[in-house]
């Protein structure tokens, strides 16, 4: 049975997605076994920058096929399919439903802040409408476009936040997208039973938009986002046996993603 419920830490230090503040430190992203994703298939949104390039880049260096959808080229070379695409956009929709053959894996890592420490009740429409279809309508238009290019036994992962499992003031329609990703993710996993369904918190994490939200919390004490891509690389592997459900990424910081795997 999925593992939506209860949250898991639901006070573990928020996460908010967005580009680095600056080049990644020298080893920041841990080598690891190469060769571990050979022949999957990976389509990750929000690739050009921050914790959704990390990602690509660390299933690129794995093995894996990887098409990096984002408005902006994430230049990880020529062994990843860039799809320049704003996914807010039907036509953009529809050119990263078109580039992809099958997919063993989908990794919807693109979303925005809003207008941050922002009260309900002075939140301005345009915003709210921005930051609802881009972190959770476009998750939803997207999937209905991948899902028949969908292996037989299919990795959905979506990117969560603290926010989106203990609301918390000032975090707007961020937080409320999320809360509606994680409950998304669940009728999902009803859904897909035969599929593997995860929704990752990754915790606070060195990012541009984690200092917009944070801007008095000194970055220098957040991991980067190559540090936390160990689980996004188990969750990826054909093999693993993980339940459907809710993880954070901090928890394996520093671990071998390959541990247990063939």
């Amino acid at each position: 049975m999925p593992h939506f419920a209860p949250p898991v830490n639901l006070f573990a230090p928020l996460y908010v997605f967005e580009p680095h503040l600056g080049p990644a430190e020298p080893g920041a992203g841990p080598a690891y076994a190469v060769g571990m994703l050979d022949e999957r298939r990976i389509l990750v949104t929000g690739a050009s920058s921050g914790i959704g390039r990390a990602i690509a880049a660390a299933y690129q260096a794995a093995g894996a096929e990887v098409w990096a959808v984002a408005r902006h080229p994430s230049g990880l070379g020529e062994r990843v399919h860039d799809v320049v695409a704003d996914v807010t956009d039907p036509a953009g929709r529809q050119r990263l439903a078109d580039a992809v053959t099958e997919l063993d894996v989908v990794v919807h890592a693109a979303a925005i802040l809003g207008p941050p420490n922002t009260p309900l009740s002075a939140y301005p429409e345009a915003d709210w409408r921005a930051v609802i279809e881009t972190n959770i309508t476009a998750v939803q238009l997207i999937h209905q476009l991948l899902e028949p290019h969908y292996a037989p036994l299919p990795t959905i992962i979506g990117l969560s936040s603290g926010v989106g499992r203990k609301g918390r003031a000032g975090w707007g329609a961020y937080a409320v997208s999320k809360f509606a990703l994680e409950g998304w993710m669940e009728v999902l996993a009803g859904e897909v039973p035969e599929g593997r369904v995860y929704s990752v918190n990754p915790g606070a994490t060195r990012t541009r938009m984690r200092a917009a939200a944070a801007p008095d919390e000194d970055p220098a004490t957040l991991p980067s986002p190559e540090a936390i891509t160990p689980l996004f690389l188990h969750l990826a592997h054909r093999d693993v046996d993980l339940p459907a459900g809710r993880y954070d990424a901090r928890d394996w910081i520093d671990r071998d993603p390959w541990d247990g795997l063939a």
